[in-house]
């Protein structure tokens, strides 16, 4: 059951991730139409999409991890022989999870830091600081997760997919 929620999570993010996507994109439409048709286009459009954006990546990568869509060079691992592949395919998911940990750490410590001092990011509109942060914070936590239960499921790192 605790397996299934969390996967509805995953899921769910990745779904509000790719809806957020759109709604910038209409209202990016929106402010360049109203730009040039000469009426005044809200000035705190260009901010939200730079929070979107952030929040759409953070939202979709556990879902891009899980689905082996992230970025990854594969050129060296395929030509590896079998087991010093898999012993390398291993290791890549330990620096991954080291890594990715390390910056979902750092990212709640900053967070804290700024709730802690009250700090604001002033832009056409004020976010608390710490918002950012929190983000960034359960992004990569949530990658984290997803590297760990590639790790227990037994899978190596290919790059272009996990096996067994």
């Amino acid at each position: 059951m605790l397996a299934r929620s969390y996967d509805r999570i995953i899921n769910g993010l990745a779904i509000t991730g790719g809806i957020s996507l759109v709604v910038i994109t209409i209202a990016i439409i929106i402010d360049v139409v109203l730009r040039n048709t000469g009426f005044r286009p809200s000035q705190s459009t260009s901010a939200l999409v730079e929070y979107v954006m952030l929040y759409s990546t953070m939202a979709a990568a556990p879902w891009l991890v899980r689905k082996n869509g992230h970025v990854a060079i594969t050129s060296f691992i395929e030509h590896l022989p079998d087991g010093l592949r898999f012993l390398v395919g291993r290791a890549v998911l330990i620096l991954c999870i080291i890594v990715l940990g390390l910056l979902s750490w750092r990212s709640c410590a900053v967070g804290l830091e700024m709730l802690a001092s009250n700090s604001v990011d002033m832009r056409s509109i004020n976010i608390p600081s710490w918002v950012l942060y929190a983000m960034l914070a359960v992004g990569f936590g949530l990658m984290t997760l997803e590297f760990l239960r590639m790790l227990f499921r037994g899978d190596i790192y290919t790059g272009s997919e996990a096996t067994h």
